[in-house]
């Protein structure tokens, strides 16, 4: 079966927020896609986490998602809003202090278009 790989610089947004206030994390000027996002709960307690691309849509299904005590859970992506441009900015709000925001990202549409071929 032949498919679609690409190649790609790729990238790691860390957050860890001291307060449950919207934190905008501010584009250096690159355009990116947002390829997977998960939080690690250091405390006790579920806490949850919303990600926004400018503060207006959802990068995750459904808006906020949670980790139980003590573990870390990946997010669905909502793949309608996980192109940013270089004038596109990540909003994170935390509901509670006490986790660790991790937002993985690679160049823009995946990278560059690798050939590939079906095995005979």
């Amino acid at each position: 079966m032949a498919g679609t790989a690409n190649i790609s610089s790729s990238f790691v947004v860390t957050f860890n927020p001291s307060d449950t206030l919207e934190t905008v994390i501010t584009n250096p000027g690159r355009t990116f896609r947002v390829v997977g996002v998960a939080i690690t709960n250091t405390t006790g307690g579920a806490r949850n986490v919303k990600v926004e691309k400018d503060g207006t849509s959802n990068v995750t299904n459904g808006g906020d998602y949670s980790a139980a005590d003590n573990t870390t859970s990946w997010a669905d992506l909502d793949t309608a809003n996980v192109e940013f441009t270089s004038g596109n900015n990540l909003h994170i709000t935390c509901a509670d202090a006490g986790v660790e925001v991790y937002v993985f990202c690679v160049a823009t549409e995946g990278g560059a278009t690798m050939s590939t071929a079906t095995a005979p």
